[in-house]
């Protein structure tokens, strides 16, 4: 999670994360090859506040880092190997160090986005993979994008661009059944005062939007995308 979703009092139990979680633990299954000696090495940058770790542990040990320290205070140690504060554009490893790096909802944070691709290309070892998710439509830039720092949002050329030194890159559409709402409600505020969206709804809507949500994993664990979603989301191969 976003250290400034925390902030605005998003919690993890909202449908949107509940999703985005079993996506995580799905595009990973496609990404980590079961093998044995050493655990994976896994790199987690921009963790925010580390919900996902607990996911990606049961696949290797997670190397951590945030360029905000009270982000990392958060993070509990027990789903790391390491935490350390670094800038993604500048990563603290050596040249082909890690087996799977994982960004989620972070490259749009940085304003130098193609460096940051470089430095964790520089760190995957040859054969490994980058997994990632960025918000799709840079048409819905609004409020929401205003208050959570962001640069930019993406369509599926810019993330092509932005990989361009991978072999394979894999791009998928998240979150599109729910597109035309979210995206009128992302238009009519693109004009308004900076402000995290984090809606409240009634557990069944709650629990209606998370199975909409579920459906686009249920597409991509078989190799398939509708046109438009809220995110892009994929992997990457070196």
């Amino acid at each position: 999670m976003d250290y400034k979703d925390y902030q605005a009092g998003q919690t993890a139990d909202n449908f949107w994360f509940r999703a985005k979680y079993k996506l995580i633990h799905l595009l990973m299954e496609k990404n980590c090859k079961k093998q044995g000696g050493e655990p994976l090495k896994i790199l987690s940058i921009g963790t925010g506040t580390g919900d996902d770790l607990k996911i990606l542990k049961s696949f290797g040990n997670n190397y951590v880092t945030d360029i905000l320290p009270e982000a990392l205070a958060i993070v509990p140690d027990e789903v790391c190997f390491e935490k350390r504060i670094a800038d993604a554009c500048d990563l603290p490893y050596e040249d082909n160090f890690f087996d799977i790096v994982v960004s989620f909802d972070v490259f749009e944070h940085i304003e130098g986005d193609k460096k940051a691709v470089s430095e964790v290309y520089r760190v995957l070892k040859k054969g490994g993979s980058l997994v990632y998710s960025v918000p799709a439509g840079p048409g819905l830039f609004s409020s929401h994008d205003v208050a959570l720092e962001h640069y930019r949002r993406y369509n599926k050329k810019m993330v092509k661009e932005l990989f361009s030194n991978f072999d394979q890159v894999k791009t998928y559409s998240w979150n599109t059944l729910l597109y035309p709402l979210i995206a009128l409600s992302r238009i009519k505020n693109k004009n308004a005062a900076p402000r995290v969206d984090h809606p409240k709804f009634p557990a069944f809507i709650d629990n209606l939007f998370y199975y909409l949500l579920c459906f686009d994993n249920f597409l991509i664990k078989r190799g398939l995308t509708l046109p438009v979603g809220i995110s892009i989301t994929g992997w990457c191969k070196k």
